[in-house]
């Protein structure tokens, strides 16, 4: 089972589970509606057959990885093709550490406007005593993540809350790897590693709820 698969069956199960994740009813408050206005398919449709739904199309993909001269992961692309986005729609719940995260994807539009303001510079967590002590920083040191609290070659895709990111970092510490996801938490604010890869990420979470 493929990435698209995989994630078809994941909102399946956010739309049939969503009291489990303390989410509101997706079809009820019109989450699906606005999921498929994104993606341009009907309801029905939706619900009962994922085959047909529209997504990113090439030239946005690379319009992307145009303006930031990155190479976007095949598992990432594929995805997008699928789907541009997911709306107000949960499209990847994850459990991050402790906490319970109920991502939903960005459009590519969405994520190009972000990094307007949003991991836009470079910005080590050094760079803030203020907020983060010497024990702070060995603390969540990882191997796998450069010690940045902000960087331009990481690219948020996916939000929570409007504060929490999942992020394709395209700029790893030394035992990472380019493509891994990563998440950035606010409040207290940190970055955590997530997954190798956004192909590994979907495939957890389904092995995880749906199997």
């Amino acid at each position: 089972m493929n990435i698209v698969d995989k994630s078809k069956e994941i909102v399946k199960y956010i739309c049939e589970n969503f009291e489990e994740w303390d989410l509101d009813d997706p079809i009820e408050e019109g989450y699906i509606d606005d999921y498929e206005a994104v993606i341009g398919t009907t309801e029905e449709e939706y619900i009962d057959d994922y085959e047909d739904l529209a997504g990113a199309k090439e030239e946005e993909i690379k319009a992307l990885e145009d303006t930031f001269d990155i190479e976007l992961p095949k598992a990432f692309k594929e995805l997008y093709r699928y789907k541009n986005g997911s709306g107000y729609m949960c499209a990847l719940p994850c459990v991050i550490g402790e906490r319970d995260m109920t991502f939903c994807l960005m459009s590519l539009d969405r994520i190009t406007t972000s990094k307007g303001y949003f991991q836009n510079k470079d910005a080590l967590l050094a760079d803030y005593p203020d907020f983060f002590s010497a024990q702070d920083i060995e603390r969540l040191s990882d191997s796998r993540i450069k010690s940045y609290l902000f960087n331009k070659r990481w690219f948020p895709f996916a939000e929570y809350c409007d504060s929490c990111y999942l992020m394709l970092d395209m700029n790893p510490g030394d035992d990472g790897k380019v493509g891994q996801i990563i998440c950035y938490i606010h409040d207290p604010d940190e970055v955590v590693y997530v997954s190798e890869s956004l192909e590994k990420l979907v495939s957890e979470v389904y092995d995880e709820i749906c199997s």
